[in-house]
């Protein structure tokens, strides 16, 4: 960030502060709550699956590549299902490392309501909580998981670590081709400041509610916190048929780009044009993403370009999948560059996997190895 915007802003009262910690409190107990209810409702509407994974890497440590050496999390799904029509999710990580941030340790990633209907071909489904903007090209598994590399592109590792739209998203579907989609959130006035301040950065690291990622010595940013009472919008639009997906995606999380204690608020309206065609044993899929994140000091603006884009392709081979990614990413006067990846994800038995992979950037490369287990 240059010198003028890392200036604070006017001190914000207290009670503004404790009234993030205070919504995030009640979050956590109404999702607590709903876990000790779900063994109540019946086995038989109840499933959960997860994996743990140990991974080591090694190679350079500057950015986008700068990761821990040796990493293992544990994440867990929890889905009930009463009837076709109502569902809800809970999604829960634990990880050995909180990478310089403030309650990131273990806790909960998702947590929502759904509902679905149908009448003849006409669709609408309703997501109600915290969750994952849906329409990712690349993170398509359970658990917002990509099945293609260890670690995902800038632009899909910068959502899972900014942006978890807490509030609801509507889509309608026609003919099961068509879909049209609105999002209304609160939380995420902090979206944009990684890639504006830190830098793009190439992992699969996703950020827990309430949770405080560190973005340098003095701010940081979270999913969770609401600090100045605005609602955050998004919109897609989708066309599919059984081989091939496009589709829009408009994201304005609407924040004042003011400063409020440790957390830095931008002003982000960003982009989404998405990809993806499979044939047979074969999957080409692509993102690319572009817009603009300001924040405000002594009445003027500061403003960042931001750009962020990838090609994938990907080949199933018997009980392995092998992966090429090519991707650029931009921050104006921060970060420009290019990233190279090779990944071979191997299922050596139904519930174990294992995985290399290789990125290059410039002059820089960081190799790594991944054990995964899933469960039950």
């Amino acid at each position: 960030m240059e010198a003028g915007t890392r200036a604070r802003a006017d001190v914000i009262p207290c009670q503004q502060a404790r009234r993030c910690d205070d919504a995030r409190m009640r979050l956590v107990l109404v999702v607590g709550l709903v876990l000790a209810a779900l063994p109540a409702c019946g086995t038989d509407t109840l499933d959960w699956s997860g994996f743990a994974l140990l991974r080591g890497a090694a190679g350079s440590n500057a950015l986008p590549l700068d990761d821990d050496d040796v990493s293992a999390q544990v994440q867990l799904g929890i889905d009930w299902r009463p009837s076709p029509t109502l569902g809800a999710h809970v999604h829960l990580l634990a990880r050995n490392d909180e990478d310089g941030g403030r309650r990131g340790r273990a806790g909960i990633v998702e947590a929502y309501l759904q509902q679905a209907f149908e009448r003849g071909e006409h669709r609408l489904r309703l997501l109600e909580g915290a969750f994952f903007l849906p329409g990712s090209r690349e993170n398509v598994d359970a658990l917002w998981e990509s099945p293609y590399a260890i670690t995902s592109s800038a632009l899909n590792a910068w959502l899972g670590e900014e942006l978890r739209p807490i509030g609801i998203d509507a889509t309608y579907t026609l003919r099961r081709r068509w879909s049209a989609a609105v999002t209304l959130f609160r939380g995420n006035d902090t979206l944009g400041s990684t890639p504006a301040d830190r830098g793009w950065k190439l992992h699969d690291r996703w950020t827990l509610l309430g949770e405080h990622v560190r973005v340098d010595d003095e701010y940081f940013t979270s999913v969770s916190a609401e600090t100045d009472g605005r609602l955050g919008w998004a919109a897609r639009g989708r066309w599919n048929n059984d081989r091939t997906v496009l589709q829009l995606t408009h994201i304005d999380n609407r924040a004042d780009a003011l400063e409020h204690g440790e957390l830095l608020n931008w002003n982000t309206r960003f982009d989404i044009a998405a990809a993806d065609f499979t044939s047979g044993d074969w999957t080409v899929a692509a993102e690319y993403g572009w817009g603009k994140t300001i924040v405000i000091h002594e009445g003027e603006s500061f403003s960042n370009d931001l750009r962020a884009g990838y090609v994938l392709v990907s080949r199933r081979l018997g009980p392995g999948r092998a992966s090429l990614r090519a991707e650029e990413f931009y921050t104006q006067s921060v970060q420009e560059g290019h990233a190279f990846t090779a990944a071979y994800l191997w299922t050596a038995r139904p519930k174990l996997r294992a995985g290399a992979e290789i990125i290059a950037t410039g002059e820089d490369l960081r190799a790594q190895l991944e054990l995964r287990y899933s469960f039950p």
